[in-house]
């Protein structure tokens, strides 16, 4: 394997851990807070049911992050494959979320009360909305490039091996 391909999977690689480290950090510290005390409006009837929801999806997608991230840097290419499915997940997720805050009415109401806060676990891998899917994409991209380019020098190497 290449050394650029080497540097390009554990730089990724790091960069998923350490947001997921710092997203993990942001969850957790809100919901230590005391935000489960919140009470639920009468226009957002829903609010504890979609903060909940929204912290074990943040979760979630967390820890599949780092799965990822300990892939990419141990030079597995099941962590390029890890990478992008959660990529992939997190942008439906948000694009879910949206979706929901147009729709309105009373659940759209408590996705909205409850996104501020719920989503923060996220937030790093969204470059904390000002750009949202800039990093799951870019890196992606560089991951299935680098794979691609990687392919053939394993099969070659694998193959004159035998």
């Amino acid at each position: 394997m290449p050394t650029w391909s080497k540097a390009v999977l554990r730089t990724i690689g790091a960069l998923d851990a350490i947001l997921s480290i710092l997203g993990l950090y942001l969850l957790l510290n809100p919901t230590l807070r005391g935000l489960f005390a919140l009470r639920a409006s009468v226009d957002a009837p829903y609010f504890k049911i979609v903060f909940v929801a929204m912290l074990i999806t943040n979760a979630v997608l967390l820890l599949l992050f780092a799965w990822a991230a300990v892939q990419l840097l141990r030079l597995r290419k099941s962590g390029v494959t890890s990478h992008a499915t959660v990529s992939a997940l997190l942008v439906a997720y948000d694009l879910l979320i949206r979706a929901l805050w147009v729709a309105g009415g009373r659940v759209g109401m408590s996705v909205a009360a409850a996104t501020g806060v719920g989503n923060l676990g996220i937030a790093p891998f969204q470059c904390f909305n000002l750009m949202p899917y800039v990093y799951p994409i870019a890196s992606t991209v560089l991951l299935l490039v680098t794979r691609r380019k990687i392919v053939p020098t394993l099969h070659t190497s694998s193959a004159s091996a035998h």
